[in-house]
């Protein structure tokens, strides 16, 4: 398969812009179609910014030949029904974090998906940063021996008026968490990638500051397979909000990284890693949901191109984007109940 890709965006909110802009950087092997949105209203306007066409439905969207992967960018509660359709419809999958927001809906996914032999990749733009890959390789590599501890640290912050700019921001039906589901899945998809498998957690979850129906402030101990032990926090509710921090620490070696920037490179054996750049991070979405690069998108959709045309799979597939949520499922799970779940 040599020629370029069809594409089509369903829901036209603001992670719908990093996904058109995405593919207009792509244009030798891409070409964004269509887009559509529950408020039609708003797919023209968007279609018009984009130079591309508004379909009246979903379903008019999903019934164009031309169009060979559909991104879902529609608030989180909806995934399901758009993955569920638009594989229904043949068309392969580039879905925006959650895949979906409870099992029930993850095994639907997961069974029409390969009934219908669809590829399907989830949103986890991190893992395409070049400094993350430098990571994954030095772990891989044994450089930091023996992970002992893995710990991430989410202290974002979201004024009132961002949840109360959407009606299902904040809600368990559609948002189906809070700074743990919504902001804070990137980096439990980031922790899973680097650290591995976790065995079970133990977590408190409150509503401390915001007027929402989930969680502003998390908390959690967590135990991997491997034996290392770690802590996640995520919040929505402190003030400025600061980048992402994931830490790994080994019994040879650690590394600190600040959003997808490595800021700290403590490793006995660097002979092999000299080109290891250590910056601040200056992207990041702390305080401001679109104060984000538009590079890892580039990236993902790059790495999905491929993937379709080779038959490999994507590094961020079907069994991957369903892992990061159950693991958070699991923590509220644990916070409800207060004891410690195994996995």
């Amino acid at each position: 398969m040599s020629e370029k890709l069809g594409f089509g965006i369903i829901g036209c909110g603001i992670i719908a812009d990093f996904h058109a802009n995405a593919l207009k950087e792509l244009g030798d092997e891409a070409e964004l179609i269509g887009v559509c949105d529950v408020v039609f209203d708003a797919a023209e306007k968007f279609a018009k910014r984009h130079g591309t066409k508004a379909f009246p439905s979903a379903e008019a969207l999903l019934s164009c030949p031309e169009i060979n992967v559909v991104n879902i960018c529609t608030p989180s509660g909806y995934h399901h029904f758009s993955v569920i359709a638009a594989a229904k419809a043949g068309k392969h999958i580039i879905c925006e974090k959650p895949l979906a927001i409870n099992a029930q809906q993850l095994d639907e996914i997961e069974q029409v998906c390969r009934q219908a032999g669809v590829t399907v990749s989830v949103v986890s733009q991190n893992r395409y940063a070049k400094s993350v890959s430098q990571v994954k390789q030095a772990l891989e590599n044994g450089l930091l021996g023996r992970i002992v501890c893995a710990d991430i640290y989410m202290k974002y912050h979201r004024s009132q008026e961002y949840y109360d700019s959407g009606s299902w921001r904040g809600t368990k039906r559609i948002d189906g968490g809070g700074a743990l589901m919504n902001q804070g899945i990137h980096g439990i998809d980031l922790l899973l990638y680097l650290a591995g498998d976790i065995k079970s957690v133990y977590a408190v979850s409150k509503t401390l500051v915001r007027n929402i129906e989930v969680e502003d402030t998390l908390s959690a101990v967590v135990e991997y397979k491997n034996g290392a032990t770690g802590v996640i926090q995520a919040t929505t509710s402190v003030y400025p909000g600061y980048p992402r921090r994931l830490e790994l620490n080994g019994d040879k070696g650690s590394v600190v990284l600040d959003e997808t920037s490595i800021v700290r490179w403590d490793v006995c054996d660097t002979a092999d890693h000299e080109d290891v750049v250590m910056f601040p991070s200056l992207a990041h979405g702390a305080s401001t949901p679109t104060a984000i690069s538009a590079e890892g998108h580039i990236r993902q959709i790059s790495d999905m191109i491929n993937a379709i045309k080779t038959g490999k799979k994507p590094l961020s597939g079907l069994a991957e984007g369903r892992k990061a949520v159950d693991v958070i499922l699991a923590i509220y799970r644990s916070a409800e109940e207060g004891r410690p779940i195994e996995l």
